[in-house]
């Protein structure tokens, strides 16, 4: 009885803290409260900074993360990109982050000479690209034999 009334304590107060915090789920609050991602970077390598596999999804329109899988009728359609988060969060033991960010491919030239292309972000024009970012080796393999 005791467990229970403790138990009963810690999901009203988790919930409390959800209601006030003002996001719909517990995804959308860890999305938007990750300490592993830098809000206010030009790159999309200083974005991750916490995540040390990221895989952006090509500028391809047959791969599977740009097809639409489902139209439901009036505002539901689901993409691909939909089943591939939600595979994630099935699968993936640690964690993982999927984005949408506008960017743009920008050449720079290092100091030797060399050219280093770099993606920055970009509000007004570029293109979209669905990104996903992993801490742990083996999700991103198993994510890259599965969808990659």
């Amino acid at each position: 009885m005791k467990l229970q009334i403790k138990a009963r304590i810690r999901k009203y107060l988790a919930e409390r803290k959800l209601k006030k915090s003002g996001y719909d789920s517990w995804r959308v609050y860890r999305h938007n409260r990750d300490n592993d991602v830098c809000r206010y970077a030009d790159k999309v390598s200083d974005f991750y900074s916490g995540y040390k596999y990221v895989y952006m999804c090509i500028d391809n329109p047959n791969h599977y993360t740009y097809k639409c899988v489902a139209d439901y009728g009036p505002g539901g359609l689901r993409f691909g990109y939909e089943d591939m988060r939600d595979w994630c969060e099935l699968k993936c033991r640690f964690k993982y982050r999927m984005d949408i960010n506008r960017v743009l491919r920008q050449t720079g030239i290092g100091i030797d000479g060399q050219e280093y292309p770099e993606w920055y972000f970009n509000d007004i024009g570029g293109n979209d690209y669905v990104y996903f970012a992993f801490q742990n080796e083996q999700d991103y393999v198993h994510f890259m034999l599965r969808w990659g």
